[in-house]
């Protein structure tokens, strides 16, 4: 071991315990408390896949399989449980970081490349959003890009298809990111591909077909992987369901009732508070980071080109590919403006502004004063739209990762709600293992979120197609009936309803449907038995 330690060389040896230490800080968050519905719905959908149903044929949701079905593989092996999916996210998210290092180091240094690994190793161990699969398709994407720098330095096409290959994976995780990001890819090879066909004598009539060959394989690979998925997945449920729910219902509906607003382009400064201030820098600081690498990548390329063999030319076209991916998150972060939503376009940009300030004249960094400023305003800037909200929020749910804070089977000790915990040891207790229970809300005319953690912990059979009650969808009479005889059906005999999620967001959740169907269906049906809180247990009024 002494040998193996020499061998490293001490510069090394920082860089390992430097990520050791990355590591460690991802799992201090591990025991904060379970989330009711983003997590919920991830750990549930999984579940579902492991029981054998088709995900878009047999329960609805608007996300890609990818993510679903590794968590359901992970279960398989090791049981379902909230605490190995967060590990399993843990190691994923330190993947990413990893990547962000990884891609920084060829086009900075050592030292450099620790800046945006260290940015994003923070935001990620501090976020918490346990089995969001943004994060694992944002480093899919990194990992596209690492496959695409070795192909611009190396000239070998097989490099290209990997990069192709690793766009594919990315649709499986999110189909959006993978669409925003094979157009910021597209544009990159088409740079590279012109300027490779002019400096090797090719005419100007012969750079259209060189460019399409290149896109053709990047296209090949990303075909390869993820057309025989989405088409499986059409034949089995149908390509009019498969399209409703990946793109017509998030390009729509989804915007209508999930929509919060953006901050505006220029603030009123004499009322713009701490947190409007943050809400405005994670928006407008990546997107001025995308145009000043813009600019950089034009420079490189066209305006003064560089030499191929330069690293400037290498990050000019790798931020092509950066900022086409990074400028569709920030439209997706639009749909639903949230500090979560930003953060994937933030992974893109503070790559970029790294390898900016690392371009910048050696004599500016010989200044004091200069590397003051630059160094006081990054923490500021990069770190400070982040580190009040999500530090503070770690801070108020502060939980020792090694502790234990609940008995439920498939808790792995993170907390959960008292009354939640309770209400599943209800229905575990008064129901068969295979027998089938509905959760609901007290109402269903306005929906903001429902407990899908709590189909997860009860542990029984879902007798809906639509688990995820989504606003907008099951708010609508088809929907409603489509439940109500699927509770017929499966002959449902437990019901619980939970109460006190009703929305105040500025979109259509708050705005009720005026469709009462599912409810009129189960006060006519069902009888009240006992409550734990906000939660009412309903039981079947024949039995």
């Amino acid at each position: 071991m002494a040998n193996l330690l020499r061998r490293i060389g001490w510069r090394r040896r920082i860089l390992v315990v430097a990520f050791v230490c990355g590591l460690l800080f991802l799992c201090g968050q591990l025991k904060s408390p379970a989330n009711l519905y983003d997590e919920g719905l991830v750990l549930v959908n999984a579940e579902r896949i492991r029981g054998g149903e088709v995900i878009y044929r047999d329960f609805w949701t608007l996300y890609s399989p990818g993510y679903f079905y590794a968590l359901a593989g992970l279960f398989a092996l090791v049981g379902p449980n909230i605490l190995a999916a967060r590990l399993f996210d843990t190691a994923l998210r330190f993947l990413l970081t990893l990547g962000v290092y990884a891609l920084a180091l060829p086009l900075t240094s050592r030292r450099a490349a620790l800046i945006p690994w260290a940015l994003v190793t923070f935001w990620l161990g501090t976020i918490r959003f346990y089995s969001y699969p943004a994060f694992p398709a944002t480093g899919a994407i990194l990992l596209a890009a690492l496959a695409f720098l070795r192909y611009v330095r190396a000239g070998q096409r097989r490099w290209l298809l990997a990069t192709g290959l690793v766009l594919g994976l990315t649709a499986l995780l999110r189909l959006d990111f993978g669409g925003y990001a094979a157009i910021g890819f597209g544009a990159a090879v088409a740079a590279h591909a012109l300027r490779v066909a002019y400096e090797a004598g090719i005419g100007r009539r012969g750079w259209p077909g060189y460019i399409l060959r290149s896109e053709a394989i990047l296209a090949a690979g990303a075909l390869v992987v993820a057309l025989p998925v989405y088409l499986a997945f059409g034949l089995a449920a149908g390509f009019d369901v498969l399209y409703e729910d990946l793109v017509h219902f998030p390009a729509t509906t989804f915007r209508a009732v999930r929509y919060l607003p953006v901050p505006p382009l220029i603030p009123d400064f004499g009322r713009i508070n701490g947190l409007q201030w943050n809400d405005w820098l994670r928006l407008y600081l990546p997107l001025a980071t995308f145009v000043a690498g813009l600019v950089a990548a034009v420079r490189w390329l066209f305006w003064r080109p560089v030499p191929r063999s330069d690293r400037r030319y290498q990050a000019g076209v790798l931020f092509l590919a950066l900022i086409g991916a990074g400028l569709g998150l920030a439209v997706k972060a639009t749909s639903r403006y949230h500090e979560l939503h930003a953060l994937p376009m933030t992974f893109c940009a503070v790559i970029v502004a790294t390898v900016l300030l690392y371009r910048l004249p050696r004599r500016w960094w010989q200044s004091v004063p200069f590397r003051v400023a630059a160094g006081g305003l990054a923490f500021l800037l990069l770190t400070g739209p982040y580190v009040v909200h999500f530090v503070f929020l770690a801070q108020m749910n502060a939980a020792s990762p090694l502790g234990c804070y609940s008995t439920d089977p498939k808790a792995g000790c993170v907390p959960l709600g008292r009354d939640q915990a309770r209400v599943a040891e209800y229905i575990r207790a008064q129901t068969q293992p295979d027998e089938y229970v509905f959760i609901g809300n007290a109402r269903h005319d306005q929906i903001f979120v429902n407990d899908l953690m709590l189909y997860f912990l009860a542990d029984r059979r879902i007798p809906t197609r639509y688990a995820e009650l989504h606003p907008g969808l099951a708010t609508t009479l088809p929907v409603q009936q489509a439940i109500a005889a699927e509770l017929a059906a499966h002959d449902v005999r437990w019901v619980v309803l939970a109460a006190g999620w009703e929305s105040r967001e500025p979109n259509a959740s708050s705005i009720s449907s005026g469709v009462t169907y599912l409810d009129d269906y189960i006060r006519q049906r069902y009888r009240p038995v006992t409550s734990f809180g906000n939660y009412q247990v309903w039981r079947r009024s024949a039995d």
